[in-house]
């Protein structure tokens, strides 16, 4: 799949696939916000609270930051962003790709001589990549605050030396990283969600088992991809805690 292929040349297409893009990112980052932001807080008080805990028995309490940045930003981050992104807007894409198809939507937009790649399908992509790094951010920045919280359950930890121990344990890598990692997964999870809801031939009956399809296959595209890029920035990096 070649990404140029999807962006449209001339002034007034790109128009209509800003505006498609912006309604997608509507629905799949801004509708999103309150709950990534529910789900970063709890898991950033959980994971505090249980490095806290262990951290507290051998005198390491400087080293809470690495294990936040470890678990929260590197791999809960990408990893729930994903989930919700597969949950919310993956399904929602193939059984609204399989209704226009069984309807013969597309059909009519290809006799139209409109390009289905521009039109439907590139702003949906564009917009699931920089939704999930959006969505992906949400749960990091609420994520930091509810780690705060978790550190200072048992004793109090002050804020400054908190956000000093985040900064060690955070390079320009790790950004990079998480960029990378979520761009990558949403564009998977969406590529997948497309190709499965256009791979329905012309019975109704066949929405929503393509739309459960869409659903395994992203999971399965999503794990997998969080688990080789991890596997090859550790080895490359190292964990550094």
């Amino acid at each position: 799949m070649a990404l140029i292929d999807y962006i449209p040349r001339d002034q007034g297409h790109q128009r209509e696939f800003v505006r498609v893009f912006l309604r997608q990112t509507y629905y799949t980052f801004i509708q999103a916000i309150p709950l990534m932001a529910i789900l970063g807080v709890f898991a950033g008080l959980s994971v505090a609270f249980q490095a806290r805990l262990g951290l507290s028995f051998i005198g390491g309490n400087d080293n809470i930051g690495q294990i936040v940045v470890i678990v929260l930003i590197r791999e809960l981050a990408p990893l729930m962003s994903s989930l919700v992104l597969i949950a919310r807007s993956a399904t929602a894409v193939a059984s609204e790709l399989a209704t226009m198809k069984v309807q013969q939507e597309i059909d009519a937009l290809n006799f139209m001589g409109i390009n289905v790649k521009q039109y439907l399908l590139g702003p949906r992509i564009a917009a699931a990549m920089v939704s999930i790094f959006c969505m992906a951010s949400v749960f990091m920045a609420a994520g930091m605050v509810g780690a705060w919280f978790g550190a200072n359950f048992w004793s109090y930890f002050p804020l400054i030396q908190f956000l000093n121990s985040i900064t060690a344990g955070l390079s320009p890598l790790d950004i990079l990283f998480f960029a990378l990692k979520t761009v990558a997964i949403g564009l998977a999870i969406f590529t997948v969600a497309i190709r499965n809801g256009l791979s329905l031939k012309k019975a109704p009956f066949e929405v929503p088992i393509v739309t459960n399809q869409a659903v395994v296959d992203a999971l399965f595209m999503a794990i997998g991809l969080q688990v080789l890029i991890s596997g090859i920035f550790y080895v490359a990096v190292g964990i550094n805690i």
